[in-house]
């Protein structure tokens, strides 16, 4: 299978890189993860890929085309991480993907394995990454794209602060439930020594929860998601909307007294 991350949106773009994807490998299997990524964010890419890429099927391909470096001197990559696949631009969307994995990388450099030679300045999706994406499907080793890579470019990706009684960090993504999503682990809030049924989110009380439904009655909610890190929501609407907050806005998580 093949799962297919852009930042194209409503495009006629998707529908000409999988026509190309099933030219080359007829019966691979497309799924869409998202097309709706904000415009060459390359850090929003990054956060989606690491949250997404665990609970893909072992030896299936993800493809990333958020690229605005298209038809630059970056390379375009074919990467082997934890029994999968990846292909996409390097330009730091693999930035956590190299934080918890060990990668081998190969430049597609190939014209065997290219759509069209030389390929469009403009259109690699179409002319270099689906084609590396479908012949990966079809058995064709990476080594066979072109020399190995052993160093990537990565965005700035600031950790969490940590001190005592207080956690300082950011919004890394906002869902479409107004869901504001961060790289906060329990252990931060372990080492913090944050506890209690209260918290201070941004100076505002906020209660600590398993799930959406237990906090009902309560303004504003902080558990851990299905990704193992800390988010903020609410049962009254959107959290993003009832704090104010946007993808990259500064949070404080502070102990409740």
């Amino acid at each position: 299978m093949i799962f297919f991350l852009t930042d194209w949106g409503n495009s006629y773009y998707v529908g000409v890189a999988k026509g190309v994807i099933n030219s080359i490998s007829p019966d691979s299997k497309i799924i869409d993860i998202s097309h709706s990524i904000d415009l060459f964010d390359i850090e929003e890419t990054a956060h989606i890929i690491e949250r997404v890429f665990k609970d893909l099927p072992q030896r299936s391909t993800l493809l990333c085309v958020v690229d605005p470096g298209v038809g630059s001197e970056r390379k375009a990559l074919a990467v082997e991480a934890n029994e999968r696949f990846i292909v996409a631009p390097d330009n730091g969307v693999l930035t956590r993907i190299l934080d918890f994995y060990d990668v081998k990388a190969r430049s597609i450099e190939n014209p065997k394995y290219m759509y069209r030679y030389p390929p469009s300045k403009t259109f690699h999706g179409r002319d270099i990454f689906a084609p590396a994406a479908a012949y990966i499907e079809k058995g064709v080793r990476i080594e066979e794209f072109g020399p190995e890579v052993d160093t990537f470019k990565k965005v700035e990706i600031k950790p969490p602060c940590v001190s005592v009684g207080k956690i300082e960090t950011y919004v890394s993504y906002v869902d479409s439930f107004g869901n504001l999503e961060t790289i906060v682990s329990m252990k931060d809030f372990l080492d913090a020594g944050i506890s209690g049924k209260y918290i201070l989110l941004n100076g505002k009380r906020a209660i600590f929860t398993d799930n959406y439904a237990d906090g009902k009655r309560e303004f504003i909610l902080v558990h851990v998601d299905s990704s193992g890190y800390f988010e903020i929501s609410s049962s009254t609407g959107k959290a993003s909307e009832i704090l104010g907050l946007k993808k990259r806005d500064k949070i404080t998580f502070e102990n409740f007294d």
